[in-house]
């Protein structure tokens, strides 16, 4: 008998959720969609990076900015 924990499961539904997003952001920018990006991430011991691909700082601090309120006032 084989024991299959639930939480292997949302691992795995999690990593491909998270593999979805990265496809769909690599495909618009492979049509020109998107032309620049601030993202943000965090790994399994709690520390975070932001990633960056804009065309100077200013730009990039504005832009997460935008997505940080956007990000709050659509949980609201």
């Amino acid at each position: 008998m084989k024991v299959v924990s639930i939480s292997d499961k949302s691992k795995e539904k999690k990593k491909a959720d998270l593999l979805e997003i990265l496809d769909h952001l690599r495909a618009q920018v492979e049509e020109g969609t998107i032309t620049e990006f601030v993202a943000a991430s965090i790994d399994e011991d709690g520390d975070v990076q932001i990633h960056a691909a804009c065309a100077d700082f200013p730009g990039a601090v504005g832009l997460f900015e935008i997505g940080k309120h956007i990000l709050i006032t659509q949980d609201a």
